[in-house]
C-alpha cells in the first residue's frame, strides 16, 4: 500500500514540474517532455543541497549554543 502512495506522490511530482516548466519557460509541453527527467535531476540535487546546508547551519548552530 505503501508504494502505490509513493509512486502517486512521485507522479504528481514529475507531472507539476512538466507542467510548472512549460508554463514558466518558452518550451510546448511536448518539448517540455523531453527536457523533464533532466528537470527532475535539478530540482532533486537542488533539493538535497538545500537540506545539506540547513544540517550543516544547525549543527553549527548546536555546537556553538553548547560552547556557551
Amino acid at each position: 500500500m505503501t508504494q502505490w502512495r509513493l509512486i502517486g506522490a512521485m507522479l504528481v511530482v514529475v507531472l507539476a514540474v512538466w507542467l510548472v516548466g512549460a508554463a514558466v519557460t518558452k518550451y510546448t509541453l511536448e518539448q517540455m517532455a523531453y527536457v523533464t527527467p533532466i528537470a527532475i535531476v535539478v530540482v532533486g540535487v537542488t533539493i538535497g543541497l538545500v537540506l545539506l546546508w540547513v544540517k550543516v547551519v544547525a549543527d553549527s548552530l548546536r555546537r556553538r549554543r553548547g560552547e556557551h
